[in-house]
């Protein structure tokens, strides 16, 4: 998910925080395959219940959330499940929606982006080109990486590379 809101963090602002998420939990299945999988449970396994059996490689907490949000009961069967609550199931494992409502509680974003456009910047020095004698390095500029250390990579060079600059300059 964080990956995700990197990726979609400009229109994520642009919209306000606010919209609909749509998320395939097993995007190697079709939507056939999801319901092929779940008729299969219900052929090998009918008087087991629905909570208690999933089908499809998913955790198990996230299939009885799904089972739940299905409108399921969580002592129904896999033998008295109805076209309609099979059909549920797999719309909410292949086209889960999710609304989007604002922040966070803190009301503080994890992943951010934005910044000093990077054509603004001599990336040998990290001088500004607007403005001389003004050295930008890390967050400030629009450098929008990856979550995995990339950001914080992006702000030691640049911040070294900015420090270096800074220091010949002062010679």
């Amino acid at each position: 998910m964080l990956k995700l809101s990197a990726w979609g963090a400009r229109s994520l602002h642009a919209q306000r925080y606010r919209g609909t998420l749509q998320v395939n939990w097993l995007p190697t299945m079709t939507l056939d395959d999801v319901r092929a999988q779940l008729q299969t449970a219900r052929d090998q396994v009918p008087k087991r219940a629905i909570v208690n059996h999933c089908p499809v490689p998913l955790p198990r907490r996230l299939w009885v959330y799904w089972v739940q949000r299905a409108g399921l009961e969580d002592t129904l069967t896999w033998a008295n499940l109805p076209k309609k609550g099979l059909n549920a199931l797999v719309e909410q494992i292949s086209r889960g929606q999710f609304e989007i409502a604002g922040k966070g509680v803190f009301k503080e974003e994890f992943v951010t982006c934005g910044g000093v456009k990077l054509s603004e910047v001599d990336f040998k020095t990290m001088q500004s080109r607007r403005c001389p004698g003004l050295f930008l390095a890390g967050e400030v500029l629009d450098i929008d990486g990856v979550t995995g250390g990339f950001n914080f990579q992006s702000a030691w060079t640049t911040g070294w590379l900015a420090g270096k600059a800074i220091g010949l300059s002062a010679e």
